[in-house]
């Protein structure tokens, strides 16, 4: 197997770093420049737009901006950093289906696993940003988004906080009103990944999920991580390793969680069970 250490692209660049014999890291990197937008800002994606009068217009709807203070925007550039590497970075493992790594000349090979890390730096150009995030302080509650192909998004200053979601949500049999918590801009993030919804693309409640299984999901309304989250690594390895033979062309990697996972719902309906009558 041949193996290219550095890749460098237009949504992130990314590197492959032996660690020991039997292991390497795989690290996304992102350059993200974050624009402070306040109510005198101006800009233009799509229906979502400002023209500098105080308001963000999204879909025909208006929402008023407030302004930041520098302090604010400091911390919130921060958080952005701490909370997006902190949640996806260092979360997966990728599992060879063969042993296909020799760590030196000569060597046999062996079944080396893969490490998946992410890393963001801030920079302050669009020329130097593999992704561009306007971040607005509106005085109404708005809905984030991100837009992959457009290497792109629009967060509030809020998102970085971590908020709970209540939703009537189907458990087995029954429907219980289930209440989700998520930090918004982790969830924005897995867009950006190239990660959809975990039923799929679109915006409607079912997109969201319907089980509880579905609805804990990052990608539905809860933070749970599942394999199916590491194929933005999976993916990008392939732009890392080439096969030299036939045998390297049949290695392929399985994703899995390395991390300890918090049940981060709370179901509101919730009865204890009745107690066994004691015999007599």
């Amino acid at each position: 197997m041949q193996l290219h250490l550095f890749k460098t692209a237009r949504k992130w660049d990314s590197c492959l770093l032996p660690i020991d014999d039997n292991t390497l890291g795989l690290i996304l990197q992102f350059r993200v420049r974050l624009v402070r937008i306040e109510p005198g800002s101006r800009f233009f994606m799509g229906s979502t737009y400002a023209l500098g009068d105080g308001f963000v217009m999204d879909e025909g709807r208006r929402f008023t901006l407030a302004s930041w203070n520098n302090r604010e925007w400091e911390a919130y550039q921060r958080e952005f950093v701490r909370v997006v590497q902190r949640h996806w970075s260092d979360k997966f493992v990728l599992i060879p289906n063969k042993p296909w790594y020799s760590p030196r000349p000569g060597a046999p090979l062996t079944a080396a696993k893969i490490n998946c890390g992410l890393s963001i730096e801030l920079v302050l150009s669009d020329g130097n940003a593999h992704q561009t995030y306007r971040i607005i302080h509106p005085t109404q509650p708005f809905r984030s988004f991100a837009d992959p192909e457009g290497r792109s998004g629009l967060f509030t200053h809020t998102d970085v906080e971590p908020e709970w979601n209540t939703s009537m949500t189907r458990m087995g049999r029954e429907t219980h009103s289930v209440s989700f918590y998520q930090i918004a801009v982790n969830h924005e993030f897995g867009h950006t990944l190239g990660l959809a919804h975990v039923n799929g693309v679109g915006n409607s409640d079912w997109n969201y999920g319907v089980t509880l299984e579905q609805r804990e999901n990052q990608l539905g309304l809860g933070s749970r991580l599942t394999s199916t989250h590491a194929r933005p690594w999976i993916n990008r390895l392939k732009s890392h390793l080439i096969p030299r033979t036939h045998a390297d062309s049949t290695v392929h990697f399985t994703g899995t969680v390395d991390s300890l996972q918090l049940i981060e719902y709370w179901d509101n309906d919730w009865q204890p069970p009745e107690p066994t009558p004691a015999r007599t």
